[in-house]
């Protein structure tokens, strides 16, 4: 008997990535023993701010591919179906569910314990160092950002002659800064951390921000100042140059904005020979802000909390709640053909990033990695992607206005021309205006439903 016989769906995939090509055949395969038709509809490129409309009403595909920074808003709107519990499956099983890395899929894929949709690519931010030439002054890699700073501040002993580099163009400026500050941010036992949960009124200029905004000042003091015009790929490429021994970056390198041209996401080679290159996961706080009482605590046992910052690009794919039950299930079982018997192997490889640990186990990073990527960067993306206390970058309606407003005070901090504290309270009250423009009931609510929370 045809499981399927008689049903219809779309499956939506980004258009001029190759999935024409890459899954022809398997789906042709699953629609003869399926009894089902299928349909692979090219999306356009779906730009920052832009309406989601396309994954709703009776246009919609059945299931699509999305960009995971807009993954919390298309939550927030109803747009996505719950993953039916038959096709979770176990880590060797069905979609696999249990294989995606702990807080991936608990705090980024999940509301309420309900898997919402499958995660393909999600980049965190991590640290690369020279570990020849730490070990040679016998010097540790950084634990948190202080640690960081004094490497930084001895660079002239340790490596001579080179120096460090993170991504602050203007691109990457808002999820450079939010990166270095999560860790003190978010208080362990408080949902609140961009917005008030209650209120919804923005805690960007809080103590917590204030301070990894300081620290970000004293560490440009001690790069050069293109690093005002990095993205990710230009620091991994100064660091296997050999000139730069400390450098913040992300793999994939595909996740470069387009807009910048086809050199930008290319993978990044090595001119240099015998350089030992290490990577951790970011530095985290010796410190936490909380915010209810105003002050900072620090951790037990002279702990670190290390909180991961993500959600800022990648992909996701998901079915659409517009959709019948039956072919929301025939949707999925039409993935799980395309996808092949690991679960990734069937996607073309600029999709693909580290989400499993069955990927991990292989020993085998995904293509998308720059080729000179060192065997510790899996684990250490793999470490970030575990965290429980994982954060996604504002996944809620106006993103790209509020990263744009943050981009630009981050900009005039960093450039010496006001105080961290000026630079922030600007981000506050500017961020208050979209907030009013949008509504603040629904601006509120949008962020509980990006954190897990009731809507009121």
């Amino acid at each position: 008997m045809l499981p399927y016989a008689g049903q219809e769906i779309q499956i939506g995939v980004p258009a001029d990535l190759g999935f024409a090509t890459a899954w022809e055949g398997p789906l042709n395969e699953w629609q003869a023993q399926a009894g089902a038709k299928y349909q692979l509809r090219e999306l356009p490129r779906l730009e920052p701010g832009q309406s989601l409309d396309l994954f709703a009403g009776s246009d919609a595909p059945t299931l699509a591919l999305f960009p995971l920074e807009r993954a919390g808003e298309l939550i927030a709107a109803g747009h996505l179906a719950p993953i039916p519990d038959s096709l979770r499956g176990d880590e060797n099983s069905g979609l696999g569910w249990p294989d995606i890395f702990q807080g991936l899929r608990e705090r980024v894929a999940s509301r309420k314990s309900q898997p919402l949709f499958v995660p393909l690519s999600v980049p965190v931010l991590v640290c690369y160092y020279r570990q020849d030439l730490l070990e040679k002054s016998g010097l540790k890699p950084p634990q948190n950002w202080d640690d960081y700073q004094e490497l930084l501040n001895s660079l002239g002993t340790w490596a001579p002659g080179k120096t460090a580099v993170e991504p602050w163009g203007e691109s990457w400026r808002s999820t450079m800064f939010l990166a270095r500050a999560v860790s003190g941010a978010q208080h362990p036992s408080q949902y609140s951390l961009f917005f008030d949960i209650e209120t919804g009124a923005p805690l960007i200029s809080g103590p917590a921000f204030v301070r990894a905004l300081s620290g970000a000042q004293q560490a440009l003091a001690k790069m050069p100042k293109d690093v005002l015009q990095y993205t990710p790929t230009q620091c991994l490429a100064e660091l296997f140059a050999g000139r730069a021994a400390l450098a913040i970056a992300c793999e994939p390198a595909a996740v470069e904005p387009q807009s910048q041209g086809d050199s930008a996401s290319a993978p990044v080679e090595s001119g240099v020979d015998g350089l030992q290159v290490s990577v951790i996961r970011l530095p985290g706080s010796r410190e936490v802000y909380d915010a209810s009482r105003g002050v900072w605590e620090p951790l037990p046992d002279k702990g670190i909390s290390q909180v991961t910052l993500t959600g800022f690009s990648g992909w996701g794919v998901g079915a659409l709640a517009s959709s019948s039950k039956v072919q929301v299930e025939a949707a999925w079982s039409a993935l799980l053909k395309a996808s092949g018997p690991d679960l990734v192997s069937g996607y073309p490889p600029t999709v693909i990033g580290l989400c499993r640990e069955s990927q991990l186990q292989a020993g085998v990073l995904p293509a998308t990695f720059s080729l000179r990527a060192p065997l510790s960067c899996g684990p250490a993306v793999a470490e970030s992607l575990r965290n429980p206390r994982l954060v996604a970058e504002l996944q809620i309606e106006g993103r790209e206005e509020f990263r744009q407003v943050l981009a630009r005070e981050v900009a005039a901090a960093l450039s010496g021309s006001v105080s961290a504290e000026q630079a922030l309270q600007t981000v506050a009250n500017d961020w208050q205006k979209i907030i009013d423009r949008i509504g603040v009931e629904r601006h509120r609510n949008n962020y509980r439903s990006s954190l897990g929370l009731m809507v009121r």
